[in-house]
């Protein structure tokens, strides 16, 4: 035993005359460097990359497998490459990754849903609203660069058009009674160039053609159709130009020319437009006169005109503005606004907060407009009567200011 270790510590003056390393130059030594360098390169694009080794792809071998895919296909029998990959795919790394509600939605394409319950027969109007609904804000919250556009791609409408036409919904003709359901339909058909399906179901609930169309004697739910129509060719385009949906009031008082219901078709439908065309309109473009002076003659038809309609309207003609009969509105008829609620936190009846709203709008606008051309006495009457008769909130100059 003693001789073993005598024999063994012996040699260790034999080791160091082996393994001593010999002196390098400052050339040597570079030299040594590069080459451990190179062939740590090499070696590492040979596992992971391209090698020095191998050739490059000419065009026409492009169908061929790279060496970066064949290198990606045995990856995955090394030692270290399945580890890693052990570990990374433990459910427990993935516990605290979640996605925000806005990206689930964005992934989660709502029709998807839609095609599966029609396919399994589940499908009803109630489940078909939400999914166009969602679809909808979806495409809202992608910000697309348009809008219709993305509407039209999603082809969202046609869809639940095939779905009323083999489910038999369209003929029964009960839908025609549900505003919900027809609102959220409405923007995907008037977008994906559907709009003669709408007129075309506005004349059978006309006729009451259907075993289950909702008897309409008033015409009310002709009414909402034909004014869902109108308020979504107001707002159906990217610019949010209001000609279309002149044009198509104006084909509604051609079609029911004769209806007794004619002033109830057209009177929601005309005050929307009436809106938009005032408080709305400095974000919008200025409207062709044409267009515009025959909507606002058709002011006669309805039940139950209103002098600030046409006041405000006069205001925003498209070449001739004129401020006489806002002026004349404002000096004669006595601006009744009902008081704040006294409950701390109570709020007016929306009704009430748009009345507000459009008297704010018209008497801005007829201030700015007596300023413009050297009126500023009675800019500064306006301004002063509005700040008598209404609340702070409502005098929001920013707000409402016409630009």
């Amino acid at each position: 035993m003693f001789n073993t270790t005598k024999s063994l510590s012996s040699l260790k003056g034999v080791f160091p005359s082996i393994h001593q390393p010999l002196p390098l130059s400052r050339a040597e030594s570079q030299k040594l460097l590069n080459a451990l360098k190179t062939s740590f390169r090499s070696n590492l694009d040979r596992e992971h990359g391209w090698g020095p080794d191998e050739p490059t792809l000419s065009p026409n071998k492009l169908s061929s497998p790279t060496v970066s895919e064949q290198s990606g296909i045995h990856q995955h029998h090394r030692p270290t490459d399945q580890h890693l990959r052990a570990i990374l795919s433990n459910p427990l790394f993935k516990k605290g990754i979640r996605t925000t509600p806005r990206a689930d939605a964005l992934q989660k394409d709502p029709m998807e849903v839609f095609d599966k319950a029609v396919a399994r027969g589940m499908m009803n109007r109630k489940a078909a609203t939400g999914c166009l609904m969602a679809k909808h804000h979806q495409v809202l919250q992608s910000s697309p660069l348009s809008i219709q556009g993305a509407i039209l791609e999603s082809a969202a409408g046609l869809r639940v058009l095939d779905w009323l036409r083999s489910s038999g919904e369209e003929r029964d003709g009960a839908f025609l009674g549900d505003a919900s359901f027809l609102n959220a339909l409405m923007r995907f058909l008037v977008a994906e160039g559907h709009e003669a399906v709408v007129w075309e179901w506005a004349d059978r609930l006309a006729r009451q053609d259907g075993p289950s169309i909702p008897e309409d004697p008033r015409g009310t739910h002709l009414s909402f159709i034909l004014t869902s129509l109108i308020k979504t060719k107001a707002n159906g385009s990217d610019d949010r130009n209001l000609n279309s949906a002149y044009a198509t009031i104006l084909r509604v008082n051609d079609r029911w020319k004769s209806d007794k219901n004619l002033p109830q078709l057209l009177s929601h439908a005309w005050r929307s437009l009436s809106w938009y065309s005032t408080v709305e309109a400095w974000n919008r473009p200025r409207p062709s006169e044409a267009l515009f002076d025959n909507y606002v003659a058709l002011e006669p038809e309805l039940s139950h005109p209103m002098s600030i309609d046409r006041a405000h309207l006069d205001l925003h003609h498209p070449t001739h503005p004129s401020f006489e009969r806002a002026l004349h509105f404002f000096k004669t008829d006595k601006l009744v606004v009902p008081p704040q609620p006294s409950l701390v936190g109570a709020k007016r009846a929306p009704n009430v907060q748009r009345f507000i709203a459009r008297i704010t709008s018209m008497g801005m606008d007829t201030a700015k407009h007596l300023t413009e051309i050297g009126r500023t006495d009675d800019a500064q009457w306006v301004l002063q009567l509005l700040k008598s008769k209404l609340s702070d909130e409502a005098m929001d100059y920013e707000r409402w200011r016409v630009v």
